[in-house]
């Protein structure tokens, strides 16, 4: 397997925790070399790979090829925008409404303010940090919308 782009470089692998997202050649040699290479992966370190909340996002491929390669992995077939570590990724520029589960995590933070248990300033903190926090981690992968843009 390598790089989909640049066949000189490894595969492309982002990592943060449990999260792994890989990019690779969509044929169904690349897909069967990942396969081989994360059951190699699991036999060797104990860890099992959860197929299941896995999905194989399919970028220029027939939808007949897309679900043949995701049975290979034993993954449903899904499609962009995907969220990654919170954050909704995209070949395109997304539409204001894919940035709904900015607005969504916002509002569950909020909801939970509500109660008259925190004093106004801490709210002000909590503002501050959290969602401000928030939108700094949006703002530093996406451009947000400008106010009108659809």
């Amino acid at each position: 397997m390598c790089h989909p782009i640049d066949h000189t470089l490894p595969c492309l692998v982002l990592q943060y925790a449990d999260d792994t997202l890989i990019i690779a050649n969509g044929d169904a040699a690349s897909i069967w070399s990942l396969k081989n290479i994360l059951d190699a992966f699991s036999t060797a370190t104990g860890l099992t790979i959860n197929f299941h909340k896995s999905t194989f996002v399919p970028l220029h491929i027939a939808p007949v090829d897309s679900a043949a390669m995701a049975s290979i992995l034993g993954c449903a077939v899904s499609c962009f925008p995907q969220t990654y570590l919170g954050l909704p990724l995209s070949p395109h520029k997304l539409r204001v409404a894919d940035y709904k589960p900015l607005l969504d995590s916002f509002d569950r933070y909020l909801s939970g303010w509500k109660a008259k248990l925190l004093s106004t300033g801490g709210q002000l903190v909590l503002v501050n940090a959290v969602l401000g926090g928030l939108t700094v981690y949006f703002m530093s992968s996406h451009l947000l919308p400008k106010n009108g843009d659809r």
